[in-house]
């Protein structure tokens, strides 16, 4: 869910067997998985969110802005990170199939 002032993007598939939520990676991924192909889910500002009953594995952390991002963790413990790519390439974090991440904020001009 995108829950920030600025948009926001999903992918459907991580693409790699290791790394639980929160993890990142700079390497875009774009593989298919059980015949799914790898796409991309506009997430508008203010309560953007990809469809309900569907998984969703990994949200974008665009080149040149800093997210603030909340974990909602089933059976387990719920956290926040930043994730900093000013000055740097976008990166790619995983999203579990047991737990929903909630951008609650993003800036380019320094972390929220």
């Amino acid at each position: 869910m995108n829950d920030s002032a600025y948009s926001a993007t999903a992918l459907k598939n991580w693409c790699t067997s290791g790394g639980g939520t929160g993890d990142l990676t700079a390497t875009k991924p774009t593989c298919t998985v059980d015949n799914v192909q790898q796409t991309t889910y506009f997430l508008s500002s203010g309560g953007g969110h990809t469809p309900y009953k569907e998984d969703w594995d990994v949200l974008q952390i665009d080149a040149g802005w800093c997210y603030k991002v909340h974990f909602i963790v089933d059976f387990g413990s719920d956290f926040t990170k930043t994730y900093d790519r000013r000055g740097t390439s976008a990166a790619y974090v995983k999203v579990s199939d047991n737990a929903d991440a909630h951008v609650q904020a993003q800036s380019t001009s320094g972390c929220p």
